[in-house]
């Protein structure tokens, strides 16, 4: 007994530590696997050298017991992605744990291209606990979403998205700002115009495949914002509280919409100071901040009591990473880490954690306090 109030004991502390600093409380964010049928300009997956997990990845069991563990943390959020996660045939067991494990008010979602297949439909992840989905559409014409995408269909994800409206999730568009692709953007953010969902506009980011366009193709928030300067005019703010979404920037209504959209700017307007999310790749590394390198691997941890101190380390990294430099220098967000190939130092539950010298900058964009969300937030 005296083990068991000592752990709630370090729980309720840290949980309260937490809520004193105003920020956001930790979510989930897994990448599930590290496969894709697409193969997108900006990431193209099958093209990279060593492209896959280099360990099995977690199981439905394992996520359950990381999910009970984080329930006892008040987390009541989890965000999947891939790769593509709907790849995954367990993907609907790994949804109904984490609904069990986080509690039936729970949030759970996915990020996809939309192309679901029939034996893994969204009516279906919706019966086991799905709440919301993020579907990246790049273009509405076809022959030019397959240029960016490798393949697929803007139709039959917009299908996707239509159904997730009938049966009440929540519905997130993504897509990724190419100059080259602008008026292909402008059509995908018109959706929001008939359809009550958010159109995320996303900053190209000088990572991975995607240097080598970025010179001639990074478009940013602030050149593109000056373009739609009519939809601002008469447009009125959503808060991201109301929205339940926890990325940075400011979500407009333009009058008569029924949607709204806003920005991912992590190239111009890269920040961290209210992200929230705990990463976990495909084969169980955990990740209290991306630039971090308190890195845990959840494998390890599984039995037993470990998960709780496992649980106390990410939430103590989280309060202090503020102080922590960039790891390696770079800002490698998640292109890196979805495919579990960076070589990171691993963290040490019983390392102590460095005091906090001086806030990071924040950018204007991302300066609602009322639900706050750093640049590494963007579900």
């Amino acid at each position: 007994m005296p083990d068991v109030l000592t752990a709630d004991s370090k729980r309720e502390q840290l949980r309260a530590r937490f809520a004193a600093t105003g920020r956001n409380h930790p979510y989930l964010a897994f990448t599930v696997n590290s496969i894709c049928d697409r193969d997108c300009v900006f990431c193209k997956p099958r093209c990279v050298e060593d492209y896959g997990p280099k360990d099995r990845p977690f199981q439905v069991a394992d996520y359950q017991a990381i999910a009970r563990e984080a329930g006892l943390w008040g987390i009541r959020k989890a965000h999947l992605s891939g790769g593509e996660p709907t790849l995954r045939t367990d993907l609907p067991g790994i949804v109904a744990v984490l609904r069990e494990g986080l509690g039936a008010d729970a949030k759970i979602g996915i990020t996809t291209h939309g192309n679901l297949r029939r034996s893994l439909s969204v009516e279906r992840l919706h019966d086991v606990g799905l709440t919301y989905i993020n579907v990246s559409i790049h273009s509405l014409d076809a022959k030019r979403s397959a240029d960016i995408m490798g393949g697929g269909d803007p139709a039959r994800a917009l299908g996707s998205v239509r159904t997730a409206l009938d049966l009440g999730l929540q519905v997130k568009v993504n897509c990724v700002l190419q100059r080259s692709y602008l008026d292909d953007a402008f059509a995908v953010l018109d959706l929001a115009r008939e359809l009550p969902i958010s159109v995320r506009l996303i900053e190209l980011q000088n990572i991975g495949p995607a240097t080598l366009l970025f010179p001639t193709e990074f478009i940013s928030e602030a050149e593109v914002t000056q373009r739609l300067a009519d939809l601002y005019a008469d447009a009125g703010d959503v808060s991201r509280a109301a929205l339940g979404v926890r990325s940075p920037g400011r979500y407009v209504q333009p009058a008569g919409w029924a949607g709204n959209f806003a920005f991912i700017s992590n190239s111009s307007c890269a920040t961290c100071s209210d992200a929230n999310r705990i990463k976990i790749t495909p084969t169980g590394v955990a990740r209290p901040c991306i630039l971090h390198n308190r890195d845990l691997e959840l494998r390890d941890y599984l039995d037993g009591s470990g998960l709780h101190e496992a649980f106390a380390h990410l939430f103590a990294a989280m309060l202090e990473r503020d102080a922590n430099p960039a790891w390696g220098g770079y800002h490698y967000v998640d292109y890196d880490l979805r495919w579990d190939r960076i070589e990171r130092p691993k963290g040490v539950a019983v390392l102590p954690l460095t005091p906090v010298n001086a806030p990071e900058p924040r950018c204007s964009a991302s300066a609602d306090s009322g639900n706050g969300g750093g640049a590494c937030s963007g579900h």
